[in-house]
This record gives C-alpha cells, structure tokens and sequence, in this order.
C-alpha cells in the first residue's frame, strides 16, 4: 500500500497571502484597496498555474516570477492602480507575499501515517521548487518523494504524471499495484478522475470551496469516490 498525496489546497494553503501583497505594497508607498489587490492576485495566481509546468530550473522560475510580477502590476493597472514601482521591486513584493503553511492537522496527520509505517509521497502541479515550499511549512520530511508536474513533464489531469509517480513508489513498496496506490486530493476533475483515468484509488479531500475557483467541484452525481472532510479521516482508513 502506498499513499500519494496533491500539495496546494491538500497539504498547504498561502498564509494571507491577499493581506500579505497589500501590506508589502504599503510598506512601497503604494496603499491599494483590499478588493483591488485580491483580484489581481487572482490574474497572477492563474498566470503562475499555467506557467508553472515549464519552471523546471531556477532561470526559467525566475523568468516565471518576472511574468508574474508583470501580470500583477498589469492587473493592478486595469482596475486604474498604475504602479510607481519597477518591475524588480513588484517581484520583490511577490516573492515575500508568497507563504505557504500546512492545512491544520496535516503535520500530525503525516507523522501518524508514517508511524503506522506507511509509506507516503507528493504528486502535484507545481514548478520545480515544490521541494523547497514543502520544506519552509515543514512537510517534506515525511515523504520518500516529491514530484512536481515541471520534472514530470506533465501536468495532472494527464495520466502520465500519476504513472511516474506510482513507479517511483514502487522503489519502496515491492510489488505495489495500482490500485493499492491511493491518490488523496482536493480537486475533482485533476486529482480524482486523473489518478482514477491511471488506474490509481482517489480518495476525495473535500475541506470546503476554496477562495479562488480553479475548476472545483463539491457536488458529484452517480461517483462513489470515498471523501474525507479532512486528511485525519485517513487514520480511520488505514
């Protein structure tokens, strides 16, 4: 048996990070309304989504974070926010915005897993440095591996990610099959029908809607997927 796990919205969440961008702003001399920052955060957060596949070295994330900050400031600017501030300051906010902590329970949750002599590991959508964002909100230590789709060279829904993942599982558990490879995940569309499409078990993680829409859905007709309403139900599980 071998548990692998999504990483935003299941392990970790941004720590204000809404808050975060208006404060760091402020502290520029640029005071934005609240509603206003939120909804370029949103353009940025889509930008870093999409862009975040093909950071698969420290130049190319670079090269996304200076995308990023530009769409930012661009989205700052439509809503009639022009910034005074260059591109490197406007990435110098962005970057100290950026925190990541886990999900509350998920730290006690993993160290019991592991203490039941599991064996866990991370799949996701994320670029290169998911190892490093894991790390920060003390969560990589319980993991074998961490795979972010921009060293897979696919991006989840696809089934090949959910195959590479499941190979390097089988470096620990021998012998593993599919389908006692369980995929615990927020997302129904990418995490549930993904892991299910590569032959791997889903396990539902439904918390509740999340602040920005990427596709979610809570309400599912006609599909037994088991749901947890939080990552401590897997203790019941296994």
């Amino acid at each position: 048996m071998y548990l692998l796990f999504d990483s935003y919205g299941t392990l970790v969440e941004m720590d204000d990070f809404y808050g975060r961008l208006q404060r760091n702003f402020a502290k520029f001399g640029a005071e934005l309304p609240f509603d206003a920052v939120k909804k370029a955060a949103h353009a940025e957060i889509r930008h870093d989504m999409k862009g975040a596949p093909l950071a698969v070295c420290l130049e190319s994330w670079e090269k996304l974070r200076d995308d990023c900050a530009q769409t930012l400031a661009d989205a700052l600017e439509k809503q009639g926010h022009k910034l005074e501030l260059s591109r490197e300051a406007v990435k110098n906010v962005l970057t100290e915005s950026v925190v990541y902590l886990p999900h509350e329970g998920v730290r006690e949750t993993l160290q019991a897993l592991k203490a039941k002599g599991l064996r866990l590991g991370v799949v996701s959508n994320w670029d290169f440095r998911l190892q490093n964002a894991l790390e920060d909100a003390g969560l990589a230590q319980f993991f074998d591996f961490i795979l972010p789709s921009a060293k897979a060279g696919a991006e989840k829904p696809a089934p090949q990610i959910f195959q590479k993942g499941f190979e390097l599982a089988r470096n620990f558990v021998q012998n593993l099959a599919p389908s006692d490879c369980f995929y615990i995940g927020d997302h129904y569309e990418k995490d549930v029908l993904g892991a299910r499409r590569a032959g791997l078990s889903p396990l539902w993680l439904v918390r509740s809607e999340r602040d920005l829409a990427s596709g979610d859905v809570h309400e599912v007709e006609n599909d037994d997927v088991p749901r947890l309403k939080n990552l401590r139900d897997l203790l019941q599980m296994f």
